[in-house]
């Protein structure tokens, strides 16, 4: 066993987000994913928009329209774009529905909409998470008993990361890396060459 590296909880502890709202844990694991693939950015718990969310038990909303009008000029945050609609509200919902469908097809061929699962089933983000908890804890020399010894404040959560399989963690996160490479990559064509560490964090 290599030797153990100190290992700041908001690294590898996500049980803070075990009852935040599904939108909050999906941006935190895109988040980190993207640390992983070389953002910079700093931890997505320790960030203004993360203590927000979880202070207030909300997760982030967006709105949706039909006709896309261009985009708007309204400050965002990290994988989110500001744009106006037109809707035309003497359509039935059907029509709405199958209209703002069409737009957001293009927005997947730009490579901007995530296609699901991102990571896993999309009914376990968390657990996607706890695989990433893994692969970090590994990384810096600990071990399922390792991790279970020294860090006895984590209990609770060290026992969830019991019931993964450690060796499958690893793959499955590093087949997301590279989903998730291929997804930033046909973001930079979008964007004309812009590097995706400054295009997707703009403003942070």
């Amino acid at each position: 066993m290599s030797k153990k590296k100190q290992l700041a909880n908001e690294e590898w502890d996500f049980s803070v987000l075990e009852k935040a709202p599904r939108t909050l844990i999906h941006r935190a694991l895109q988040w980190e994913l993207d640390r992983e693939l070389g953002s910079g950015r700093e931890p997505f718990l320790k960030t203004a928009e993360c203590r927000r969310a979880l202070a207030s038990g909300k997760g982030q909303g967006s709105a949706s329209g039909v006709v896309e009008l261009g985009k708007a000029s309204d400050k965002t945050i990290p994988f989110e774009e500001s744009h106006n609609f037109r809707i035309d509200w003497s359509q039935p919902r059907e029509e709405l529905i199958n209209q703002f469908g069409q737009w957001l097809d293009k927005q997947e061929k730009s490579g901007r909409l995530i296609r699901k699962p991102t990571l896993g089933k999309p009914r376990q983000p968390l657990t996607m998470l706890r695989k990433m908890s893994i692969v970090r804890l590994k990384a810096n020399g600990y071990s399922l008993r390792s991790a279970t010894a020294n860090f006895t404040d984590k209990k609770r959560y060290v026992e969830s990361l019991h019931k993964i399989n450690w060796t499958t963690a690893s793959r499955e996160v590093a087949n997301a890396m590279t989903r998730r490479r291929g997804t930033l990559k046909s973001l930079e064509r979008t964007m004309g060459g812009k590097n995706w560490k400054t295009g997707v964090y703009r403003g942070v």
